[in-house]
């Protein structure tokens, strides 16, 4: 097949190419802008990978010595709060305008720093007492999540409001999940390096601290990149706006307007849905297995991380073309009910061929490849398909609702984690997992190493096969999306008209 004009300049000037800031049609968004996008959401996805994520779960386990199940209490109890607190959040920032007539890119400006800070702060081990470590972690951890609160919002937000065509969204939302995974490569290497309880003499608690430095402060001051796009799509003039703004009147009013977007909050359901099923991360599988290899002992999570990188590479691939890929198969909905049944299949087939023996671990991780060419396209099926929703809202009530969206998805996301977070302390108390085995290199008991594997590759299964029921009943066909574009574009065109009659 012979290459397009642009195809062969990607390939001959690369760099060039990704920041090309003259786009072949002028409602088209400049490369160069899907390029910072998805370098801010590289920096992001750094960060979360690290304090939002089951790193810091284990963290706590591991160098912190703290028990399981009071690690899950804590995580989920924090991540729970701040749940609650994303709605208010999201509220603020549909409720206010900043004086250029932003009310999205000045939120990731003003909290990008502390945030870098706070994440970084949650894996320094001032070596407290339990009482106080568990009051430190509880506190950093909140102020974290609560600022994050805002920039995630706003940032995914973003992939609603940078164009009015449903396309040119689902190109930014390609581009930006092209950055998370980017994003998550480097939080991967914990695992080989942890292995064993450290590497390259380096002991547990040292090698976070580096990740921290170079994940949570390096990744959150990246995401300011967000601050080379353009907010193209802003809220049209509506009476309300005549009132001043009141916090707690219009986060109730925001609250009962989602009622009115069936899309997010069906999608909601089935993430949350997902997370109610036993659970272990994969560290705590993989830290103290090894396998012998060429006559050398090599531990499982250096071979999960380069078996991994191998057979994930294909679904990383498919990502650049989310787009066709979603036109072929009938719509983005249709791509994340495919990919939930790969995630039910592959999960069952992995946990019957097990990980006795070196072949069997990379038999595994082939099926988890299969899995993740649908996956891999699932969370830009699903950010499209959330911003098409901020448009059929505005469509229905005449107002627009990125704030809010994003950050109800938001707090449905971390209701889902902190009972995934409380369900996985109380995993490995059924297990009986014991963190102090870990760095004098003893293995964990016959009962944890029975029951480990059914939890992590069944469990999750279990959640998969949930998460369908509401995806099931999600409707939004392509003729109505095209209906409600066609009127907003006729919308937004009279008020601009308007807008240049006052001025004259």
């Amino acid at each position: 097949m012979a290459l397009s004009q642009s195809q062969r300049e990607a390939l001959r000037r690369p760099i060039r190419w990704f920041l090309d800031t003259n786009p072949a049609h002028p409602d088209e968004i400049p490369r160069r802008e899907l390029t910072f996008f998805g370098l801010s959401l590289w920096g992001q996805s750094s960060l979360h990978s690290m304090a939002g994520s089951d790193r810091f779960f284990h963290f706590c386990t591991n160098v912190l010595m703290l028990r399981p199940e009071t690690v899950g209490k804590l995580t989920g109890a924090t991540t729970m709060f701040d749940a609650l607190n994303d709605p208010v959040a999201g509220s603020i920032i549909d409720g206010y305008r900043f004086k250029d007539g932003r009310k999205l890119l000045p939120w990731i400006r003003i909290t990008s720093p502390p945030i870098a800070i706070l994440a970084f702060l949650l894996f320094v081990n001032w070596n407290l007492p339990t009482g106080a470590a568990i009051a430190y972690c509880a506190a950093m951890y909140v102020l974290w999540d609560i600022l994050y609160s805002f920039r995630d919002a706003a940032i995914w937000g973003m992939t609603a409001a940078v164009s009015p065509r449903s396309d040119q969204r689902a190109r930014a939302s390609q581009y930006a999940d092209i950055g998370s995974m980017l994003g998550g490569l480097l939080p991967a290497l914990t695992m080989p390096m942890l292995s064993g309880g450290g590497a390259f003499g380096l002991n547990q608690q040292q090698v976070y601290l580096m990740f921290a430095v170079v994940l949570c402060l390096g990744g959150g001051f990246q995401s300011l990149f967000a601050m080379g796009m353009n907010e193209r799509v802003r809220s049209l003039p509506t009476p309300s706006e005549d009132k001043k703004p009141h916090v707690l009147r219009d986060f109730w009013q925001n609250l009962v307007d989602l009622r009115h977007n069936h899309i997010i909050l069906l999608l909601l359901a089935s993430e949350v849905l997902s997370s109610l099923a036993p659970n272990v991360t994969d560290i705590y599988i993989y830290q103290q297995l090894s396998y012998q290899v060429g006559g050398r002992e090599i531990s499982a999570g250096l071979l999960v991380t380069i078996l991994g990188a191998v057979t994930l590479l294909p679904g990383g691939v498919l990502k650049f073309f989310a787009t066709k890929i979603a036109a072929r198969v009938g719509g983005m909905k249709r791509i994340i009910v495919v990919a939930r049944v790969a995630s039910i299949v592959t999960g069952v087939l992995g946990f019957l061929v097990g990980i006795k023996s070196v072949w069997a671990l990379a038999l595994v991780q082939l099926i988890d490849g299969f899995s993740n060419l649908p996956g891999s396209l699932n969370s830009i099926a699903w950010r499209a398909l959330v911003g098409d929703s901020v448009d059929y809202v505005e469509w229905k009530i005449g107002k627009r609702t990125e704030g809010i969206t994003m950050s109800v998805r938001n707090l449905m996301a971390k209701m889902g984690n902190a009972m995934k977070r409380l369900i996985q302390g109380y995993t490995l108390r059924f297990l009986q997992f014991d963190a102090g085995l870990v760095p004098r290199g003893l293995p964990q008991n016959a009962h944890f190493r029975r029951w480990i594997w059914p939890a992590f590759r069944l469990g999750p299964v279990l959640g998969m096969v949930m998460s369908l029921i509401p995806l099931l009943l999600l409707k939004y066909p392509e003729s109505l999306r095209r209906q409600v574009e066609a009127e907003m574009a006729e919308r937004r065109a009279l008020a601009a008209a308007q807008g240049r009659q006052e001025t004259v």
